[in-house]
């Protein structure tokens, strides 16, 4: 079966189903297994969406001649960021006419030419490479049909494909692990023959700082017979814990060796660690270099990194890092250019013998196409030299033509006939009436990370990366009229085509043989033009092959040790590396790499296979998303399968990277996980600023999500939160550098990338395995609105979960609807919050902050709880300001005179929380010309978040917008009377009388400049005291009311979306306290912790139903500013009224 898909396949009308793949049983046979794999990825690659397509060019690349082909969209389409036509994807293509019922022709996509491509063009191209060249098409006027496949990346399957091919025609020693047979522990064969290895480096001593006893043993170490002897102890003296030492017993002694690596365990210093020993062994025995491979370019680059004491060499160009750029195939070729020797120039001969040809054929095709594609009429002589018309015919045009020129020949023949093309393109291409929305409405819930986003880069970037070559356009530029009374005009054209003499037929049916000739002398040079083609095609082949050689002597002169890929790479470069004829192949985060690009790349020369990852971390990713479920069970990786089996693995069980705290959420799917002293130790790991001891915290809410352009989800009173959260601890001295927010949705984190004032990471968690940070904040996005079931997408993959809950060192706050998980998605999502709560880590009354200059506690609830927080409380601090002046009211931004002097001389008129401003010309003229004055703020740390949440939604609704420039003289004034006329501001601003944009702007920022804030039991409100007349308290100045123990909700009451949705591990607790189920005090070690979790108390017996607790609010409201309302949440039995001034 080959890897692409034939015409016939395309054209079924259902396709076949795919193989069954299990994972809890061994195979019977390599055959059978590799034909289940196979027929999975290919499965996988295969489905289409529709545009209506033309030919405008062809465009002559070193690696292929490509046809660009032009479509129109009738929706706006984000090209920098799609998935829709990237580099490497399915398409298929047949005429409008046919509509794929007996024609389709096969094509992958080259590129997007980024200038025809831009975001919402209406007019887009793509450059295809043909999989047949027979199927090319160049007529320009021809309109087809392009299915292409949505799901996803069809060049990296199709390499997989092919390495499969080659698989089945090989034997293997591994081939009794995959079909899982054999489970036991087998040394390599290199091993077997020849014990004796090098493990020198796992003592790390020199002779300027070991004592002699380290220095003996790691010189003893040189020459170990590891077959004989067994592994050495060496715990007191290895940089690697007990557990990490026979992690690398594994690797060193087995063929199948896999890796189990928790969060924080240190997974990729093991790998390093294992690799300082192979290439130390092959250096001793002279053999072949060390293939290392990992899923994306970001763990490849990072673990290689690690490996620069060594010759290393990167295949594939994609890396960020400037080192590992260095070692790069191009750059370590160009560092050689000047020394070639003999055998070198020889390759660069023939190199430069196959480019001649190349051009060669490419000039043979520009002449073949201008017969054609010319700015006059066909030339006859071409028209009988192709056999379109006879020589009586030729001699007719002669004969009764006066023109001398022959290329003018049919011009009088065709006389009024004659046209130009442009008018015949009205109606150019067919648009096919459909929405995008609607598309994404029956698409299954699928994102790219940013890591996948290939196309979303700089047009300098972008520029690197292009394909290089000539663009040669294809068009008519004149034609003929077709007869206006004929029905059957084709038919017509064709009879009277067959006249001796041209002459004789009607000046009406004239304009349809002219085209009948065009058509049929475009049919002749198709064939001609697919045979150029297909010569193109193999000299192209012959280069690939040349450059693969010479990248084979460039690892043999340089004596590489090392050679890098990604799992895609491993495939795509297999000439290159089955060339090399290496032993030992280590896969790091082996289990997020799919069997199929694993098996793959087993070349006849391997021995030795190490799988480094986690199977409880994320998988596998499919394109067709319900192969993931039984019976394909495609996600499965091959790390996975074979640990379900019963294959013998090692676990890592040390982890250097949380707090106790943080470790203690985890436990629940890493039983047993240890803490190294460096996590215990206060001064490693501080307490956040601002948090007092809270190094976690879950905080709930039921803000309604939304769906963006292109399906993906987003939450803005949720980014709202979080933006302020993040803010305020940077405010709090917590460097923005040590924090990062982490969603599961790409609308989130385009949404939080608007909303940030300071320059902290954005990741999707899909992105960030492998990544740590000390502060990380987690927002689940999904909430879902009224009368809506309870749905979390993505949360639902407790791989997801693990991955997201696992990233930070000291500090780690989760924002999302937690009601809605735990009916959704109660595995993983029940075991996480009992993590929090039997830590006292949750209350519905929201999250407590502690002011670092008095040690008061805070409340936050909603997004107008923070109002213009700097950081503190509500009490004097008495120390001074960055800005100078003293502080007042330490939460509060300064709202004294800015001191600044600016450029044209004068000082500030606005305040310290204000950009500075003047109203003199001078400096207005300074402004006009964008030069930065005053403190040095960011755009948007200057801006109020409500501000620029109102610029992005202007932005999501209609066409950009120009930024409204403020007037600067009634600013100033503006601001000097609004502390005196609050009420009525309010009152103005929210009925409507302040209308044009630039004063919306200025009262925006003033109103949030000064706020007046207000204490309601131990929260802030943004009612400020002017409206709130009378608050009565009935218990203590700041505990949460949950704490007095929420009361029952008589029958009939409350929210019965929530009650009758209600699971069991969310039922029944209604009338426990606090008291019952969370301890006293976080315990101090782990040994306490561990005693603390001894009997844990499940989510059933420790969540209060939201639903009942939400039924019992009283809300307070400002009518006046129309602000969102402040809930105090109450037991129903004891709250008591709150009288607000409306």
């Amino acid at each position: 079966m080959p890897e692409l898909p034939t015409p016939t396949e395309v054209l079924k009308m259902a396709c076949d189903d795919p193989p069954s793949n299990p994972v809890d049983c061994p195979w019977p046979s390599k055959d059978a297994y590799l034909a289940a794999q196979y027929g999975l990825v290919r499965f996988d690659a295969i489905e289409g969406l529709r545009f209506s397509v033309r030919v405008r060019g062809f465009f002559t690349a070193r690696s292929a001649l490509l046809s660009r082909v032009e479509f129109s969209t009738p929706y706006n389409v984000q090209w920098k960021t799609t998935k829709r036509l990237m580099d490497g994807n399915l398409v298929a293509l047949s005429t409008k006419q046919d509509n794929f019922r007996t024609i389709c022709k096969i094509a992958t996509v080259a590129q997007r030419p980024y200038a025809v491509g831009k975001d919402f063009d209406p007019m887009v191209a793509v450059d295809l490479i043909w999989a047949n060249p027979e199927d090319a098409v160049i007529d320009p006027a021809l309109e087809m049909v392009m299915i292409e496949s949505r799901n996803g990346y069809f060049e990296a399957s199709r390499h997989t494909m092919l390495g499969l091919q080659h698989f089945a025609q090989t034997e293997s020693p591994l081939d009794k692990y995959l079909i899982g047979t054999h489970t036991m522990d087998t040394l390599p064969e290199s091993i077997r023959e020849n014990p004796v290895m090098n493990l020198s480096s796992l003592v790390p001593v020199t002779a300027s700082n070991g004592s002699q006893a380290l220095l003996d043993l790691k010189n003893t170490l040189k020459n170990y017979d590891i077959m004989n002897k067994g592994f050495p102890t060496l715990h007191d003296v290895a940089a690697l814990d007990e557990s990490q030492l026979d992690g690398l017993h594994r690797v060193l002694s087995n063929e199948l060796a896999i890796v189990q690596g928790p969060p924080g365990t240190g997974k990729t210093f093991t790998s390093v660690q294992a690799l300082k020993v192979l290439v130390a062994n092959r250096r001793k025995h002279g053999g072949p270099p060390i293939i290392v491979a990992a899923h994306t370019n970001h763990a490849l680059d990072q673990l290689l990194t690690f490996c620069l004491e060594f010759e290393v060499l990167r295949l594939g160009g994609f890396t960020k890092s400037e080192d590992i750029k260095k070692c790069t195939t191009f750059e370590r070729q160009r560092a050689e250019r000047g020394s070639r020797q003999s055998d070198t120039r020889s390759r660069y001969n023939e190199k430069r013998r196959l480019e001649r040809r190349q051009k060669e054929l490419i000039q043979d095709i520009k002449i073949m196409l201008q017969d054609v594609f010319c700015d006059r009429l066909i030339d006859p002589d071409r028209l009988l030299e192709a056999g379109v018309i006879t020589q009586e015919q030729h001699d007719s045009l002669k004969i009764d033509s006066r023109a001398t020129n022959p290329l003018a020949s049919l011009e009088p023949w065709l006389g009024e006939s004659l046209v130009r093309m442009e008018i015949l393109r009205s109606g150019y291409l067919t648009r096919f009436e459909f929405d995008e929305a609607d598309l994404c409405k029956h698409e299954e819930e699928y994102e790219l990370d940013e890591n996948d986003m290939v196309h979303a880069t700089s047009d300098q970037e972008e520029e690197q990366l292009r394909i290089k070559g000539e663009f040669v356009p294809l068009e008519y530029v004149w034609s003929a009229k077709s007869a206006a009374a004929l029905s059957t005009s084709t038919r017509a054209a064709l009879k009277n085509s067959k006249e001796p003499n041209l002459y004789s037929i009607k000046k009406s049916v004239r304009g349809e043989v002219y085209r009948y000739l065009q058509t049929e002398l475009l049919k002749h040079t198709t064939r001609k033009f697919a045979s150029l083609l297909g010569q193109y095609t193999d000299i192209c082949k012959q280069l690939k092959a040349l450059s693969e050689l010479q990248k084979w002597e460039l690892v043999q002169r340089q004596k590489i040790d090392i050679v890098g890929c990604t799992t895609t790479g491993l495939t795509k470069y297999r000439g290159l590396l089955a060339a090399l004829q290496p032993k030992s192949l280590l896969i790091e985060e082996a289990a997020e790499t799919r069997e199929v690009d694993i098996v793959s790349a087993l070349y006849p020369s391997i021995e030795q296979l190490i799988l480094i990852g986690d199977h409880q971390q994320l998988q596998p990713k499919c394109n067709v998303l319900w192969l993931a479920s039984p019976p394909q069970n495609f996600t499965v990786s091959l790390f996975e399968r074979l640990v379900n089996l019963g294959m013998r693995y090692t676990m890592l069980r040390q982890q250097r990277r949380m707090k106790p705290e943080l470790r203690m959420i985890l436990d629940p799917f890493y039983p047993g996980l240890l803490d190294h002293p460096v996590v215990l130790s206060p001064d490693s790991r501080p307490d956040v600023p601002g948090m007092g001891d809270r190094s976690s915290w879950l905080f709930h809410h039921e803000w309604p999500e939304e769906t963006s352009s292109d399906s993906s989800k987003f939450n803005r009173e949720e980014a709202r939160m979080i933006t302020h959260f993040a803010s305020y601890l940077v405010k709090n001295d917590t460097p923005p550098a040590s924090i990062t927010v982490l969603t599961f949705y790409n609308g989130q984190r385009m949404l939080l990338n608007k909303l940030k004032e300071y320059e902290y990471k954005i990741s999707t968690v899909d992105s960030y395995q492998g990544e740590e940070n000390d502060i990380v904040i987690l927002s689940l996005v999904r909430s879902p609105g009224d009368y809506r079931r309870w749905r979390c997408g993505f949360l639902e993959d407790k791989h997801r979960a693990v991955v997201a809950i696992s990233r930070a060192r000291r500090g780690f706050y989760v924002f999302g609807n937690f009601l809605n998980v735990l009916h959704s998605a109660q595995d993983p999502w029940a075991p996480i919050y009992d993590g929090f709560a039997i830590q006292k880590r949750f209350e519905l009354e929201g999250i407590p902050l502690t002011c670092k200059a008095h040690g008061n506690e805070v409340w936050v609830r909603t997004v107008d709880d923070w109002g213009d927080n700097a950081g503190g409380c509500n009490e004097p601090c008495g120390q001074t300001r960055p800005c100078g002046h003293p502080c007042t009211i330490n939460r509060l931004r300064c709202s004294q005179p800015c001191l600044e002097k600016l450029p044209c001389g004068h000082g500030c008129q606005n305040y310290c929380s204000q950009v500075c401003a003047c109203d003199c010309v001078a400096f207005r003229a300074i402004s006009a010309g964008n030069v930065a004055v005053g403190p040095s703020r960011s755009a948007n740390a200057s801006m109020s978040l409500e501000r620029r949440m109102q610029q992005i939604s202007i932005q999501e609704d209609g066409p950009p917008s120009q930024s409204i420039e403020r007037d600067l003289t009634h600013a100033s004034n503006k601001w000097r009377h609004f502390p005196a006329n609050v009420q009525r501001h309010d009152v103005d601003l929210h009925r409507g009388q302040v209308s044009s944009s630039a004063q919306d702007a200025l009262t925006l920022n003033v109103r949030d400049t000064y706020q007046q804030t207000t204490l309601v039991n131990g929260r802030r409100s943004n009612l400020g005291a002017r409206n709130v007349r009378a608050i009565q308290s009935n218990k203590s100045n700041r505990r949460p009311p949950r704490s007095q123990g929420p009361s029952p909700v008589k029958a009939g009451t409350g929210n019965s979306r929530n009650n009758a949705a209600t699971p069991p591990a969310v039922q029944n607790v209604a009338s426990q306290s606090p008291a019952q189920y969370v301890t006293d005090q976080v315990p101090a070690t782990q040994q306490q912790q561990q005693q603390a979790v001894s009997n844990p108390v499940p989510a059933s017996d420790v969540l209060v139903d939201f639903g009942e607790v939400v039924s019992s609010q009283h809300v307070m409201v400002n009518r006046v500013s129309a602000e969102a309302p402040v809930v105090a949440v109450q037991p129903a039995q004891d709250v008591e009224e709150l009288l607000i001034e409306l």
